[in-house]
């Protein structure tokens, strides 16, 4: 009985974690940058993170959208997006590669802002650093472009 009983509620435990409940607020999420750079021409690319084990990998990223280049600032917007604690990273992809162009030495040499604006130049940017807290309505945030 008491086996039947823990497997129950480890069960309801990882149901819980794994699908959102019913109901769950989904939202509008605004990244606005500043500092864009027009004249190198391109696109924005920003990608939402939820946790730090896919922070930075494009790929693994929970959700993905472009900004054309246009004036001095651009704004990716993420639509249905539940609430919950995220991180926000965003390229200035000249190239149009679709990826990060670095120096020899590993430098970025595209610009990059990521949510919370906390860069650090020698290193590379943490989830925990960048992370914003979603309640699932509409909220926009802010960055700095940094080239």
């Amino acid at each position: 009985m008491f086996t039947r009983l823990a497997l129950a509620f480890g069960a309801l435990a990882l149901a819980s974690v794994a699908v959102p409940a019913m109901g769950q607020s989904r939202g509008v999420l605004r990244f606005v940058i500043s500092n864009v750079d027009a004249s190198r021409g391109g696109t924005i690319r920003c990608a939402l993170y939820r946790n730090s084990e896919t922070w930075l990998n494009r790929a693994r990223s929970f959700k993905k959208t472009t900004a054309p280049v246009n004036g001095s600032s651009a704004t990716c917007v993420f639509r249905n997006v539940p609430a919950g604690t995220y991180a926000i990273a965003a390229l200035h992809d000249a190239d149009d590669d679709r990826e990060m162009d670095r120096s020899l030495v590993g430098l970025p040499e595209e610009g990059y802002a990521i949510s919370r604006n906390e860069i650090e130049r020698m290193s590379e940017p943490d989830f925990d650093e960048a992370r914003i807290r979603f309640d699932g309505g509409r909220m926009t945030t802010r960055a700095r472009m940094e080239y």
